[in-house]
């Protein structure tokens, strides 16, 4: 397994579930988690168009929604308000989208938005679609106990090991050059965030490109008040922002995206600019918020923005777990079940595999 990240974790855990006791996760970084899984707003939304998407999210949060490690839920379930500027037609469409799934969802009008919350007055908007069962997820206690299973199933993790490239016996998979020498093994899962899609494939790489998105903490001024702790986060999916409580202040982010090559990406100070301009015209209530800290993290997508989860399409013994995007917290547990139930030769359940598949024809085009 390459990547100690939330991806690299649930498969892992996943597969000492399905009777694989013996396996290796090896990451980069001194501590995993370290990228994309420790740098995200924690966010678990199921509102998605695609249905292959849809049907991941809604078991993902299933899953999370079911999950506890040492007595702590890894899923707070505060719900999520999607706001709309235009008309409620695709608004249903969605709604009715994951309701087809057992989801509850409902679209809301300001006046009724603005009773059931009244913080949302501070915002603009034709129309709001309420998600209760969404919600923000432990991302540490979600990790550490992904890892803790996988550790008892009977993988050891070893950091800062950075894989260099891909042993090949004529075509399949014999194991990985590593920092510390080499590992002979018979599977490789490239689990590896912004680096995925390159090991084994230096001169046809999968088209994943990282990009960078920025998050910023901040408290409300003296003339607006907070949004209540434990309010839903809230997502303007027209303008492309959201914001949501955090330690008694608000995480807000303006939804950005820059190409950027893997690594912790320095931040922009153009993004507060971004932010500042879309909280003005789309949530003035916010106007007054005073930014305190931001970073930046990387988003890996492939062209059509689906995760990629499969056999790879030239070697075999190499499996991928990668582009999931701004999916990979919400899908986790999920992703992770359904790689497992691939790489064992089970059936995916629910689940469109072929929709996921590195050889479907959006990444076998970008290649």
């Amino acid at each position: 397994m390459i990547g100690a990240g939330i991806a690299g974790a649930s498969v892992a855990a996943a597969l000492t579930r399905a009777g694989l006791h013996c396996g290796l996760v090896l990451e980069r970084e001194p501590l995993p988690g370290t990228h994309a899984s420790g740098r995200n707003a924690a966010i678990a939304r199921q509102l998605e168009r695609h249905p292959a998407l849809l049907r991941l999210t809604v078991a993902g949060v299933r899953r999370l929604a079911g999950t506890c490690f040492e007595g702590r839920p890894v899923l707070h379930r505060t719900g999520g308000v999607y706001l709309g500027q235009g008309d409620t037609a695709s608004a249903s469409e969605l709604v009715a989208g994951l309701h087809a799934h057992g989801v509850p969802a409902e679209i809301l009008l300001p006046l009724e938005a603005w009773r059931r919350f009244p913080f949302l007055q501070g915002f603009a908007f034709r129309y709001a679609i309420f998600c209760p069962t969404d919600g923000i997820v432990d991302i540490h206690a979600l990790l550490i106990g992904l890892l803790a299973e996988a550790r008892q199933g009977g993988f050891e993790v070893i950091t800062e090991c950075t894989v260099g490239s891909l042993l090949l016996e004529g075509s399949r998979v014999a194991g990985v050059r590593t920092a510390r020498g080499e590992v002979r093994t018979q599977l490789v899962v490239d689990a590896s965030g912004a680096w995925a899609g390159r090991l084994g494939r230096e001169a046809s790489p999968l088209p994943l490109q990282p990009l960078r998105r920025h998050l910023f903490v901040g408290e409300p001024g003296g003339s607006s008040g907070p949004m209540p702790r434990g309010a839903p986060f809230v997502w303007d999916l027209d303008a492309g922002y959201y914001v949501r409580p955090e330690s008694g202040g608000l995480l807000m982010c303006p939804c950005d995206e820059a190409e950027h090559p893997p690594g912790v990406p320095a931040p922009d100070p153009a993004a507060a600019e971004l932010l500042a301009d879309k909280i003005l015209n789309y949530s003035p209530g916010l106007g007054d918020v005073v930014l305190h800290r931001s970073w930046a993290c990387l988003r890996t997508f492939a062209p059509d923005r689906l995760p990629t989860i499969g056999w790879d399409a030239d070697i075999p013994g190499l499996f991928h777990v990668s582009g999931l995007g701004g999916y990979g917290i919400t899908t986790s547990l999920a992703a992770g079940d359904l790689a497992a139930a691939l790489i064992d030769g089970a059936a995916a359940g629910e689940m469109d595999a072929s929709a996921f598949s590195p050889r479907r024809a959006e990444v076998v085009k970008g290649r």
